[in-house]
């Protein structure tokens, strides 16, 4: 399993991340950051699988390191790629415990076949040219017949998100977003996919704190239309 830094030219994403690495993180520190960040890692650790020691997990558009950081904290041994070095470099300095990154391109990972038993890619699919040959790529990596693709992109009928990507010049104005029954074509190629979704949060700062409340019913009604589609597929 190398993890020397990839050689050559690394196409781009449909973004540079790199642009913004310094303030990509304070999102998260914002009011609704928070609360989209908490109910997003609910989700996702809801399709995590129950780990043996050492199990390994490929994070695939690491960016900073802020997801990578939370599968640390579930027990994985992390390794993270990410095309932008800036973004590495800054993953790199949270010096997160149990956990490697590396400049990588998804679409052409320089990992042995079966090399992880869990690959994941958070808000990075919608951002890339070819999705298809991501997920390719991830399960090529990901062990057989134990194996596991976790998956988590931003919900194309969610308002919020169709406003940030109308907005010219925003990270989100280059992103493919995605609906569930998109997700599921995506995905169903590979395995049979499991899809929850979350992030039913008031848009109007004054109401977050009914974020529990409108989070209980979107589930309850089954609503497709929170902020974040988690899947999950079993090889």
């Amino acid at each position: 399993m190398p993890l020397a830094e990839s050689k050559g030219t690394l196409p781009a994403s449909n973004f540079d991340f790199g642009r913004i690495v310094d303030r990509y993180d304070k999102w998260y520190s914002t009011p609704h950051g928070s609360v989209y960040d908490r109910l997003e890692k609910k989700a996702i650790g809801r399709l995590l699988p129950s780990i043996d020691n050492g199990s390994q997990l490929l994070e695939v558009g690491c960016g900073t390191g802020h997801w990578s950081e939370y599968f640390s904290s579930r027990g994985f041994q992390v390794t993270g790629v990410d095309v932008s070095r800036e973004m590495i470099e800054a993953a790199r300095g949270r010096n997160i415990a149990n956990a490697r990154f590396q400049v990588a391109n998804g679409e052409n990972l320089q990992f042995d076949d079966e090399s992880f038993d869990v690959a994941a890619a958070i808000t990075t699919l919608e951002f890339t040219a070819n999705p298809q040959k991501m997920l390719s790529e991830m399960i090529r990596c990901v062990k057989k017949p134990s194996g596991k693709i976790i998956a988590g992109v931003l919900n194309a009928l969610y308002s919020y998100n169709q406003k940030r990507k109308n907005k010219s010049g925003s990270v989100y104005s280059s992103a493919n977003l995605f609906s569930p029954k998109q997700v599921k074509e995506l995905l169903e190629p590979f395995g049979r996919p499991q899809i929850l979704i979350a992030g039913f949060v008031p848009e109007r700062s004054w109401l977050l704190w009914l974020s529990p409340l409108c989070e209980f019913i979107g589930h309850l009604i089954l609503s497709r239309r929170g902020a974040f589609i988690a899947a999950k597929i079993e090889l």
